[in-house]
């Protein structure tokens, strides 16, 4: 999971202070995202106790699951703007934690996750936990892009170009690793079309601050996938590779982070 903490770990290198925000992603936003994942994690405290995490099969545990992904009472709505980064920052850090809980879940305190039993086990849950995390990462980057663009020419520095080549990277990896989730045989229909649509819905505000290099790399990569998937399955990501194919570099394309 080291990704996720290098996309953390960015933010803080770009000189940003972390203080609450009112724009895309509001106070109320930021006390929704809290409640909620109070409540998740009192939930997972009770079913771990029965050597398991909260089920989308449970109705109650359902409820809570789906109040915690709910992207628009916890994230707001964009545009996103600089000033948005700080509350992004913390809601996206629950979001992978809750990812990370599920994809290195073991029953046995202190024990050796298999993570291929957690992927085909949890797979609706973690399915939904990735399609969350792109969404907090696309409004990251929203509000990144409004950071640097507001920026002046004199406070770019070898640190902020290092926080944004770290949060390039981390994203990009994330963002590389939920795509090869749709390889897997055992991946149910219904949940690879959560990991897909949110993938396409995700893809221009990703492909919008991803360098050229990046960007074909991905192309490449979902141009793998399409001949495993069905008919319905290869138009949406066909709309995925053409996000990365564009030839548009604007905002955060624009600036190396060498």
């Amino acid at each position: 999971m080291k990704p996720l903490v290098r996309v953390l770990a960015a933010f803080v290198w770009l000189g940003l202070s972390v203080l609450s925000a009112e724009a895309g992603i509001s106070a109320d936003n930021q006390k929704e995202s809290a409640a909620a994942f109070q409540t998740l994690d009192a939930a997972a405290r009770e079913t771990r106790k029965v050597g398991s995490m909260p089920r989308l099969s449970n109705a109650d545990q359902a409820k809570v699951l789906s109040r915690f992904w709910n992207a628009e009472s916890t994230l707001g709505n964009p545009p996103y703007r600089a000033t948005d980064i700080p509350g992004l920052m913390t809601v996206g850090e629950r979001a992978a934690l809750v990812f990370k809980s599920y994809a290195l879940f073991t029953a046995q305190p202190g024990g050796i996750p298999d993570t291929n039993v957690n992927a085909a086990a949890y797979q609706g849950e973690i399915s939904r936990a990735g399609a969350y995390l792109l969404k907090v990462f696309a409004a990251e980057l929203e509000a990144a892009t409004d950071f640097f663009a507001t920026l002046p020419k004199e406070q770019m520095n070898d640190a902020r170009r290092n926080g944004l080549r770290q949060m390039r990277l981390g994203i990009m990896q994330e963002v590389t690793g939920i795509a090869l989730m749709l390889r897997s045989p055992d991946l149910r229909p219904e949940n690879r079309r959560v990991l897909l649509d949110a993938l396409t819905d995700t893809a221009p505000s990703i492909a919008a601050a991803t360098t050229p290099l990046d960007r074909q790399a991905m192309v490449a990569q979902v141009g793998s996938l399409l001949p495993a998937l069905n008919d319905e399955e290869r138009a949406k990501a066909e709309t995925l590779k053409n996000a990365f194919a564009g030839q548009d570099c604007t905002g955060l394309c624009l600036i190396s982070d060498q």
